[in-house]
């Protein structure tokens, strides 16, 4: 008898242990969805409130469950009459109804919402309520449009315009991380971006990528590269013309004219004259465009997306752009940093040409060598992404077709030389602190691989071992210090 009565109490146990657990899943569940869902029971209580409710909200579920609706919500607060009281009454659903009120801190909020009653044996015992943000909803469905170009990516790569997705951008490094996030939260904006950043850094790669995310990636990608072209042929090519306004001219839409429902890319702005600056402005401000030699003004709906190579608060100071304009362009402005500033990209990047040559050349390199990712680091790369991507395609089109590794002796002779002056330039500064400099007989390697031991030894003596401040001065990070320091067999002491 004890022993039956002892084998149903550990069913119950376990029967209750499975009710508990799948309790818990159903919450986790529900905190994860992106519509904000809340229950209220007969007492017209809060019962459930979950995560997007407390962020749509800016409410904590602990300072509602248990408390009545109006007694927690803004006043005056007429949902509990208009909806969950009535449902309890009558047992009948609202579907799809749109809804706007007043939140806690004084914010509208505009929503959608279903409602629906909840029976327990019989009767309606709580009311659970299903709301959808509309501010939310451009993100989705800018988010819904970035996949779906992901799974038509290779028919775009067969067509002009934006191939990219932020997905392609490649890196690490917890900046390049933000940068990207930052461009995707803003992307279903249509706010004018500003993209700075040196030659090579990968500005157009972003600006495909934010078309690609917005809602106008259905419309064309236009990118104008204001370096390459006159400012009497760019004025014409942005604008559009009319027949007659010139000898030879024709009736032809301009740039701005051909990105409608799409993007603009105005790449290096800062080469554009203050004269064509100007009209350039007014075309922002009205958001109109008129054809050279018309007299009708046309309405534009493009986003525009501008880039610079240098510094533009600079370039303002020097009136290389005009402050009107780079207030206008720079609602949003991403700052991409040099490649020098993230070489714990470098390798990242390297493997990722590697593979790209592979497709392209029919090769099978699945490595890189220690000793090629270690110069690569001590260089500079005033070319950026770009320059690497060039120097590792020149040394893969080097490499024997069974070869699975890209080493050393791949790169071309003019980077070798490269990395001699800058192994040069480095024994000629005070990292030695006057300290004698070995000539080598060995290959130029080994020269390299001693002087970077020698610099990082010097380094760490003169901030007593601190990791982080000699970091700071290699220009790396501590990740890649701590690293350097293992491969060379470097004991900090």
């Amino acid at each position: 008898m004890n022993k039956t009565v002892d084998i149903m109490i550990e069913e119950l146990q376990k029967e209750n242990e499975e009710l508990k657990k799948e309790n818990e899943l159903l919450k986790t569940v529900i905190d994860r969805i992106h519509e904000s869902v809340y229950v209220v029971n007969e007492k017209d209580e809060i019962i459930l409130y979950n995560t997007e409710s407390e962020k749509m909200e800016g409410l904590d579920r602990k300072d509602l469950l248990g408390r009545k609706e109006e007694d927690v919500f803004a006043q005056p607060y007429y949902f509990s009459e208009e909806v969950t009281k009535k449902i309890l009454k009558t047992g009948k659903p609202l579907i799809d109804q749109p809804y706007w009120y007043n939140l806690n801190d004084g914010r509208k909020t505009n929503m959608i919402f279903s409602a629906y009653p909840f029976y327990y044996k019989g009767q309606i015992t709580a009311v659970y309520v299903i709301f959808r943000n509309m501010n939310q909803i451009g993100d989705f469905i800018a988010i819904t449009l970035e996949m779906q170009k992901k799974f038509i990516k290779e028919e775009l790569s067969h067509h002009d315009g934006a191939m990219y997705l932020l997905d392609d951008i490649i890196g690490i490094n917890s900046k390049m991380k933000r940068i990207t996030a930052d461009a995707r939260r803003i992307a279903c904006r249509n706010s004018p971006v500003l993209i700075v950043g040196e030659t090579g850094t990968g500005k157009e790669l972003f600006a495909q990528g934010i078309h690609n995310a917005s809602l106008y990636s259905e419309g064309p990608f236009i990118p104008v590269n204001c370096a390459a072209i006159p400012d009497t042929l760019l004025e014409s090519l942005l604008f559009g013309t009319v027949k007659g306004a010139f000898t030879g001219a024709t009736d032809t839409p301009g740039l701005f004219e051909q990105a409608e429902e799409g993007t603009i890319f105005l790449d290096e702005i800062n080469s554009m004259s203050f004269s064509l600056q100007s009209k350039l402005l007014r075309v922002l401000q009205e958001k109109s465009v008129r054809r050279l030699g018309s007299k009708v003004q046309m309405p534009l709906h493009c986003r525009v997306i501008s880039a610079t190579n240098i510094d533009p608060v600079e370039a303002v100071k020097e009136q290389i752009i005009r402050s009107d304009l780079y207030f206008r362009l720079a609602t949003i402005t991403l700052n991409i940093p040099p490649l020098r500033e993230r070489k714990e990209d470098i390798e990242v990047l390297a493997r990722h040409f590697i593979r790209k040559c592979n497709h392209e050349f029919g090769l099978f390199v699945n490595d890189i060598s220690e000793e090629l990712i270690r110069f690569f680091e001590q260089y500079d790369w005033p070319g950026n992404v770009r320059e690497l991507e060039n120097f590792v395609e020149g040394a893969m089109n080097f490499v024997h077709n069974k070869e699975k590794m890209l080493k050393l002796h791949h790169v071309p002779e003019y980077f070798g030389e490269r990395l001699f002056l800058l192994n040069k330039d480095l024994q000629n500064t005070d990292n030695f602190q006057g300290q004698h400099t070995a000539i080598h007989n060995g290959t130029l390697q080994d020269a390299l691989l001693e002087t970077e031991k020698n610099i990082i030894k010097s380094t760490l003596m003169r901030n007593k071992g601190n990791i982080s401040r000699s970091a700071k001065v290699l220009g790396i990070s501590r990740q890649n210090l701590h690293y350097k320091l293992k491969a060379l067999g470097i004991t900090n002491k």
